[in-house]
């Protein structure tokens, strides 16, 4: 598994393009992350999934993705309208 650092960038790719996310808290079994529009969610190892199972299609952001990632994200509340 990758290690990911706290404030890094990962991305994942989707049929529509890739996912990229800033990590935010990373322990043993948690990596919480957030989107540019300031939605948090986490992953989680659990009994029947390790995490290196669940972020094994994560990388390192591009520098191009996390300018990208940067120039769309807004915290809440400014998102909210």
């Amino acid at each position: 598994m990758p290690q990911f650092a706290e404030g890094s960038y990962v991305s994942w790719d989707l049929r529509d393009g890739p996912v990229t996310v800033e990590v935010m808290v990373v322990d043993r079994h948690h990596i919480t992350y957030r989107s540019a529009d300031d939605y948090r969610d986490m992953v989680e190892a659990t009994v029947y999934s390790s995490l290196a199972e669940k972020t094994a299609d994560w990388r390192p952001a591009t520098a191009k993705e996390a300018a990208a990632f940067k120039a769309r994200f807004r915290p809440a509340p400014q998102n909210w309208d």
